[in-house]
Protein backbone atom coordinates (compact mmCIF):
# COMPACT_ATOMS: atom_id res chain seq x y z
CA UNK A 1 0.00 0.00 0.00
CA UNK A 2 2.49 2.42 1.01
CA UNK A 3 4.32 1.96 -2.62
CA UNK A 4 1.31 2.47 -3.74
CA UNK A 5 0.83 6.06 -2.80
CA UNK A 6 4.03 7.21 -3.49
CA UNK A 7 3.63 6.03 -7.04
CA UNK A 8 0.62 8.26 -7.14
CA UNK A 9 2.37 11.22 -5.89
CA UNK A 10 4.74 10.68 -8.03
CA UNK A 11 2.60 10.86 -10.63
CA UNK A 12 0.95 14.19 -9.83
CA UNK A 13 4.28 15.87 -9.12
CA UNK A 14 5.31 14.84 -12.79
CA UNK A 15 2.22 15.51 -14.48
CA UNK A 16 2.44 19.16 -12.62
CA UNK A 17 5.72 19.58 -14.07
CA UNK A 18 4.42 18.60 -17.50
CA UNK A 19 1.77 21.21 -17.26
CA UNK A 20 3.91 24.06 -16.94
CA UNK A 21 6.61 22.75 -19.43
CA UNK A 22 3.86 23.11 -21.52
CA UNK A 23 3.08 26.65 -20.87
CA UNK A 24 6.34 27.61 -21.88
CA UNK A 25 6.64 24.80 -25.02
CA UNK A 26 6.63 27.32 -27.20
CA UNK A 27 10.01 28.82 -26.25
CA UNK A 28 10.68 31.80 -24.37
CA UNK A 29 8.55 35.26 -24.42
CA UNK A 30 11.15 38.35 -25.96
CA UNK A 31 8.16 40.97 -25.40
CA UNK A 32 7.97 39.85 -21.63
CA UNK A 33 11.52 39.44 -21.33
CA UNK A 34 11.44 42.91 -22.58
CA UNK A 35 8.83 44.11 -19.68
CA UNK A 36 10.51 42.16 -17.31
CA UNK A 37 13.89 44.12 -17.48
CA UNK A 38 12.05 47.67 -18.29
CA UNK A 39 10.27 46.87 -14.84
CA UNK A 40 13.67 46.29 -12.93
CA UNK A 41 15.57 48.80 -14.85
CA UNK A 42 16.34 50.70 -11.80
CA UNK A 43 17.65 47.96 -9.88
CA UNK A 44 19.56 47.12 -13.10
CA UNK A 45 21.12 50.61 -13.26
CA UNK A 46 21.92 50.38 -9.54
CA UNK A 47 23.61 46.60 -9.85
CA UNK A 48 25.86 48.19 -12.82
CA UNK A 49 26.49 51.55 -10.95
CA UNK A 50 27.45 49.51 -8.11
CA UNK A 51 29.73 47.42 -10.07
CA UNK A 52 31.48 50.60 -11.80
CA UNK A 53 32.15 51.40 -8.44
CA UNK A 54 33.67 48.53 -6.50
CA UNK A 55 35.77 48.61 -10.42
CA UNK A 56 36.53 52.19 -9.83
CA UNK A 57 38.35 51.33 -6.84
CA UNK A 58 39.88 48.26 -7.66
CA UNK A 59 41.75 49.84 -10.16
CA UNK A 60 42.54 52.81 -8.24
CA UNK A 61 44.27 51.20 -6.11
CA UNK A 62 46.38 49.52 -8.61
CA UNK A 63 46.30 52.36 -11.31
CA UNK A 64 49.97 52.99 -11.99
CA UNK A 65 51.32 56.61 -12.32
CA UNK A 66 50.67 59.02 -14.84
CA UNK A 67 53.07 58.64 -18.16
CA UNK A 68 54.20 61.05 -20.28
CA UNK A 69 55.54 60.93 -23.59
CA UNK A 70 57.12 62.73 -26.38
CA UNK A 71 57.07 61.86 -30.16
CA UNK A 72 59.83 62.48 -32.70
CA UNK A 73 59.23 61.31 -36.41
CA UNK A 74 62.36 60.51 -38.14
CA UNK A 75 63.62 58.45 -41.57
CA UNK A 76 66.41 56.99 -43.57
CA UNK A 77 69.46 59.48 -43.88
CA UNK A 78 69.51 61.61 -47.11
CA UNK A 79 72.14 61.20 -49.34
CA UNK A 80 73.32 64.76 -48.49
CA UNK A 81 73.60 63.47 -45.04
CA UNK A 82 75.45 60.32 -46.04
CA UNK A 83 78.10 62.16 -48.53
CA UNK A 84 81.08 62.61 -45.83
CA UNK A 85 81.32 58.66 -45.68
CA UNK A 86 80.32 58.36 -49.31
CA UNK A 87 83.39 60.51 -49.79
CA UNK A 88 85.82 58.88 -47.46
CA UNK A 89 85.07 55.39 -49.18
CA UNK A 90 85.32 56.58 -52.28
CA UNK A 91 88.83 57.62 -51.09
CA UNK A 92 89.91 54.46 -50.05
CA UNK A 93 88.65 52.45 -52.59
CA UNK A 94 91.67 53.68 -54.79
CA UNK A 95 94.24 51.61 -52.45
CA UNK A 96 91.02 48.77 -52.72
CA UNK A 97 89.80 49.41 -49.65
CA UNK A 98 86.11 48.58 -49.39
CA UNK A 99 84.37 50.05 -46.90
CA UNK A 100 80.49 48.64 -47.33
CA UNK A 101 78.45 50.79 -44.88
CA UNK A 102 74.90 52.13 -46.81
CA UNK A 103 72.73 54.02 -44.72
CA UNK A 104 70.56 51.42 -43.83
CA UNK A 105 73.23 49.92 -42.02
CA UNK A 106 73.68 52.93 -40.39
CA UNK A 107 70.01 53.67 -39.33
CA UNK A 108 69.75 50.27 -38.23
CA UNK A 109 72.51 50.93 -36.04
CA UNK A 110 70.79 53.33 -34.68
CA UNK A 111 67.47 51.62 -34.01
CA UNK A 112 69.91 49.39 -32.14
CA UNK A 113 71.66 51.88 -30.03
CA UNK A 114 67.90 53.78 -29.89
CA UNK A 115 66.35 51.07 -27.69
CA UNK A 116 69.29 49.68 -26.26
CA UNK A 117 68.60 49.71 -22.22
CA UNK A 118 72.14 49.90 -21.63
CA UNK A 119 72.54 53.34 -23.43
CA UNK A 120 69.37 55.00 -21.99
CA UNK A 121 70.63 54.09 -18.32
CA UNK A 122 73.74 55.69 -19.31
CA UNK A 123 72.45 58.42 -20.78
CA UNK A 124 69.76 59.41 -18.18
CA UNK A 125 73.00 58.76 -15.20
CA UNK A 126 74.98 61.66 -17.44
CA UNK A 127 71.94 63.58 -17.36
CA UNK A 128 70.98 62.95 -13.48
CA UNK A 129 67.44 61.92 -14.30
CA UNK A 130 65.86 59.04 -11.85
CA UNK A 131 62.29 58.80 -13.14
CA UNK A 132 61.39 55.85 -14.73
CA UNK A 133 61.60 55.75 -18.35
CA UNK A 134 61.12 53.72 -21.31
CA UNK A 135 61.56 54.23 -25.05
CA UNK A 136 60.45 53.07 -28.43
CA UNK A 137 60.74 53.07 -32.30
CA UNK A 138 57.68 52.45 -34.05
CA UNK A 139 57.22 52.24 -38.38
CA UNK A 140 55.13 54.94 -39.59
CA UNK A 141 52.49 55.19 -42.93
CA UNK A 142 51.09 58.30 -43.07
CA UNK A 143 47.37 57.91 -43.80
CA UNK A 144 47.33 58.48 -47.24
CA UNK A 145 50.28 56.16 -47.94
CA UNK A 146 48.04 52.87 -47.34
CA UNK A 147 49.10 51.56 -50.47
CA UNK A 148 52.93 51.09 -49.33
CA UNK A 149 54.81 53.52 -51.56
CA UNK A 150 58.40 52.67 -50.71
CA UNK A 151 59.74 56.30 -50.43
CA UNK A 152 57.77 56.31 -47.00
CA UNK A 153 58.52 53.03 -46.20
CA UNK A 154 61.35 54.13 -43.70
CA UNK A 155 59.44 56.63 -41.49
CA UNK A 156 59.73 55.75 -37.82
CA UNK A 157 57.99 57.48 -34.64
CA UNK A 158 60.89 57.71 -31.82
CA UNK A 159 59.21 58.00 -28.52
CA UNK A 160 60.30 58.71 -24.93
CA UNK A 161 57.78 57.93 -21.78
CA UNK A 162 58.36 59.07 -18.42
CA UNK A 163 56.44 59.12 -15.08
CA UNK A 164 57.56 62.57 -14.91
CA UNK A 165 57.02 65.87 -17.67
CA UNK A 166 59.94 67.55 -16.76
CA UNK A 167 62.04 68.56 -19.29
CA UNK A 168 60.90 65.11 -21.56
CA UNK A 169 61.08 67.29 -25.16
CA UNK A 170 64.39 68.14 -24.25
CA UNK A 171 66.28 64.70 -22.85
CA UNK A 172 64.60 62.98 -25.76
CA UNK A 173 66.66 65.52 -28.36
CA UNK A 174 69.68 65.01 -25.96
CA UNK A 175 69.19 61.57 -26.52
CA UNK A 176 68.43 60.93 -30.20
CA UNK A 177 71.71 63.39 -30.28
CA UNK A 178 73.58 60.73 -27.66
CA UNK A 179 72.60 57.65 -29.74
CA UNK A 180 73.63 59.61 -33.08
CA UNK A 181 77.20 59.84 -31.26
CA UNK A 182 77.22 56.24 -30.50
CA UNK A 183 76.58 55.40 -34.02
CA UNK A 184 79.33 58.17 -35.65
CA UNK A 185 81.92 56.14 -32.80
CA UNK A 186 80.84 52.61 -33.61
CA UNK A 187 80.93 53.64 -37.71
CA UNK A 188 84.50 55.28 -37.00
CA UNK A 189 85.83 52.32 -35.08
CA UNK A 190 84.69 49.67 -38.21
CA UNK A 191 86.34 51.92 -40.43
CA UNK A 192 89.51 51.98 -38.78
CA UNK A 193 89.68 48.24 -37.94
CA UNK A 194 89.43 47.85 -41.60
CA UNK A 195 91.83 50.20 -42.70
CA UNK A 196 94.30 48.44 -39.73
CA UNK A 197 93.59 45.27 -41.32
CA UNK A 198 94.24 46.59 -44.51
CA UNK A 199 97.74 48.14 -43.71
CA UNK A 200 98.81 44.61 -41.27
CA UNK A 201 98.09 42.90 -44.60
CA UNK A 202 99.86 45.36 -47.48
CA UNK A 203 102.89 44.76 -45.02
CA UNK A 204 103.16 41.28 -44.77
CA UNK A 205 102.48 41.51 -48.10
CA UNK A 206 105.57 43.73 -49.09
CA UNK A 207 107.49 41.78 -46.40
CA UNK A 208 107.10 38.29 -48.09
CA UNK A 209 107.69 39.79 -51.22
CA UNK A 210 110.65 41.64 -49.84
CA UNK A 211 111.92 38.92 -48.48
CA UNK A 212 111.33 36.33 -51.58
CA UNK A 213 113.16 39.08 -53.98
CA UNK A 214 116.46 38.44 -51.41
CA UNK A 215 115.79 34.94 -52.24
CA UNK A 216 116.24 35.62 -55.47
CA UNK A 217 119.23 37.26 -55.58
CA UNK A 218 121.05 34.91 -53.46
CA UNK A 219 120.51 32.43 -55.97
CA UNK A 220 122.00 34.28 -58.41
CA UNK A 221 124.95 35.57 -56.73
CA UNK A 222 125.46 31.75 -56.13
CA UNK A 223 125.39 30.95 -59.52
CA UNK A 224 127.68 33.59 -60.66
CA UNK A 225 130.02 33.00 -58.21
CA UNK A 226 129.94 29.24 -59.91
CA UNK A 227 129.72 30.51 -63.39
CA UNK A 228 133.15 32.67 -62.11
CA UNK A 229 134.69 29.81 -61.03
CA UNK A 230 134.25 27.77 -63.97
CA UNK A 231 135.25 29.96 -66.56
CA UNK A 232 138.54 30.65 -64.48
CA UNK A 233 139.59 27.33 -63.92
CA UNK A 234 138.35 26.66 -67.85
CA UNK A 235 140.38 29.84 -69.11
CA UNK A 236 137.97 32.06 -71.23
CA UNK A 237 138.92 35.32 -70.14
CA UNK A 238 137.06 36.97 -72.55
CA UNK A 239 133.59 35.74 -74.55
CA UNK A 240 133.41 33.60 -77.56
CA UNK A 241 130.76 34.65 -80.45
CA UNK A 242 128.05 32.59 -79.17
CA UNK A 243 128.11 33.88 -75.57
CA UNK A 244 125.39 36.13 -75.31
CA UNK A 245 123.13 34.05 -77.55
CA UNK A 246 123.75 31.34 -75.10
CA UNK A 247 123.06 33.65 -72.30
CA UNK A 248 119.34 34.96 -73.82
CA UNK A 249 118.13 31.12 -73.95
CA UNK A 250 118.86 30.24 -70.55
CA UNK A 251 118.48 31.05 -66.66
CA UNK A 252 121.90 29.96 -65.77
CA UNK A 253 124.71 32.32 -66.74
CA UNK A 254 126.89 30.39 -69.38
CA UNK A 255 130.83 30.20 -68.48
CA UNK A 256 131.10 31.35 -72.48
CA UNK A 257 130.38 34.92 -71.34
CA UNK A 258 134.01 34.69 -70.07
CA UNK A 259 135.67 35.43 -66.13
CA UNK A 260 135.77 39.05 -66.26
CA UNK A 261 132.12 39.27 -67.73
CA UNK A 262 130.96 37.02 -65.29
CA UNK A 263 132.92 38.77 -62.52
CA UNK A 264 131.87 42.14 -63.44
CA UNK A 265 128.00 40.92 -62.95
CA UNK A 266 129.05 39.31 -59.59
CA UNK A 267 130.63 42.42 -58.30
CA UNK A 268 127.13 44.25 -59.62
CA UNK A 269 124.93 41.95 -58.17
CA UNK A 270 126.20 41.89 -54.50
CA UNK A 271 126.11 45.73 -54.73
CA UNK A 272 122.60 45.40 -54.91
CA UNK A 273 121.22 46.09 -51.21
CA UNK A 274 117.48 46.98 -52.14
CA UNK A 275 115.80 44.97 -53.95
CA UNK A 276 113.12 47.60 -55.04
CA UNK A 277 115.84 49.59 -57.06
CA UNK A 278 115.79 46.46 -60.07
CA UNK A 279 112.59 44.60 -59.31
CA UNK A 280 109.64 47.01 -60.81
CA UNK A 281 107.17 44.66 -59.31
CA UNK A 282 108.46 44.70 -55.40
CA UNK A 283 108.97 48.43 -56.25
CA UNK A 284 105.17 49.00 -56.74
CA UNK A 285 104.25 46.72 -53.69
CA UNK A 286 106.56 49.61 -51.81
CA UNK A 287 104.67 52.53 -53.41
CA UNK A 288 101.44 51.01 -52.04
CA UNK A 289 102.88 50.22 -48.55
CA UNK A 290 103.60 53.47 -48.10
CA UNK A 291 99.98 55.34 -49.32
CA UNK A 292 98.45 53.09 -47.05
CA UNK A 293 100.12 52.99 -44.38
CA UNK A 294 100.36 56.46 -44.81
CA UNK A 295 96.77 57.01 -44.09
CA UNK A 296 94.98 58.49 -40.82
CA UNK A 297 92.48 57.46 -38.60
CA UNK A 298 89.53 58.60 -40.13
CA UNK A 299 86.45 60.40 -38.11
CA UNK A 300 83.27 61.05 -39.82
CA UNK A 301 80.46 63.12 -38.56
CA UNK A 302 77.29 62.40 -40.06
CA UNK A 303 73.22 62.35 -39.17
CA UNK A 304 72.14 58.90 -39.12
CA UNK A 305 68.58 60.16 -39.59
CA UNK A 306 66.69 62.39 -40.86
CA UNK A 307 64.81 64.94 -38.93
CA UNK A 308 60.89 64.59 -40.59
CA UNK A 309 59.35 66.27 -37.32
CA UNK A 310 61.81 67.47 -34.13
CA UNK A 311 60.21 66.21 -30.52
CA UNK A 312 56.99 67.07 -29.47
CA UNK A 313 55.96 68.94 -26.73
CA UNK A 314 54.76 65.98 -23.86
CA UNK A 315 51.43 64.46 -23.44
CA UNK A 316 49.61 62.20 -21.09
CA UNK A 317 49.23 58.97 -22.29
CA UNK A 318 45.91 57.68 -21.93
CA UNK A 319 45.82 54.01 -19.12
CA UNK A 320 44.61 51.51 -21.75
CA UNK A 321 44.61 48.92 -18.79
CA UNK A 322 42.18 51.26 -16.40
CA UNK A 323 39.22 51.79 -19.04
CA UNK A 324 39.84 48.30 -19.90
CA UNK A 325 39.07 47.48 -16.59
CA UNK A 326 36.06 49.76 -15.91
CA UNK A 327 34.58 48.72 -19.13
CA UNK A 328 34.91 44.79 -18.04
CA UNK A 329 33.39 45.59 -14.40
CA UNK A 330 30.48 47.37 -15.95
CA UNK A 331 29.78 45.08 -18.09
CA UNK A 332 29.94 42.20 -15.29
CA UNK A 333 27.53 44.06 -13.35
CA UNK A 334 24.70 44.68 -16.08
CA UNK A 335 25.15 41.08 -16.80
CA UNK A 336 24.50 39.75 -13.31
CA UNK A 337 21.85 42.64 -12.19
CA UNK A 338 19.69 41.45 -15.65
CA UNK A 339 20.33 38.06 -14.78
CA UNK A 340 19.35 38.01 -11.35
CA UNK A 341 16.06 39.92 -12.64
CA UNK A 342 15.17 37.39 -15.12
CA UNK A 343 16.17 34.41 -12.79
CA UNK A 344 14.37 35.95 -9.99
CA UNK A 345 10.99 36.56 -12.53
CA UNK A 346 11.13 33.00 -13.45
CA UNK A 347 11.28 31.61 -10.22
CA UNK A 348 8.30 33.67 -8.91
CA UNK A 349 6.42 32.72 -12.02
CA UNK A 350 7.27 28.79 -11.51
CA UNK A 351 6.00 29.07 -7.83
CA UNK A 352 2.71 30.86 -9.09
CA UNK A 353 2.15 28.10 -11.16
CA UNK A 354 2.69 25.52 -8.94
CA UNK A 355 0.44 27.00 -6.69
CA UNK A 356 -2.56 27.79 -9.17
CA UNK A 357 -1.91 23.88 -10.74
CA UNK A 358 -5.05 21.92 -9.36
CA UNK A 359 -4.43 19.48 -7.18
CA UNK A 360 -5.76 15.70 -6.81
Amino acid sequence: MSKNRDDVFFSKNTNRDLDILNNHQHGVDVIDLLFVILRNKYFIIIGTLSFLLVGFFFSSLNKPAKSWSSSSFVSVSTKDQYQPLDSDASLLSVLNIDIDITSEDIFSEFKRYYLSQDSLDKYLSNIKYNYSSTVSIIPFVPAENTLGNSETGHNYVLSFSSSSNSNIKNILTGYINYVNEQVNDDINRQINMIIQTAQKTATEEYQLAFQMAMNEQKIRIQRLEYAVSIAKAAGLQKPTKDAFDASNNSITYPISLGYDALNRQLEIEKSVTDPTTVNLELLNQKLYLDKIMALQPISVDIQSFNFSQPPSDPVVQSDKKYLLIMILFGFVGLVSSTSFVLIRHYVRERKNNLSNSPKE
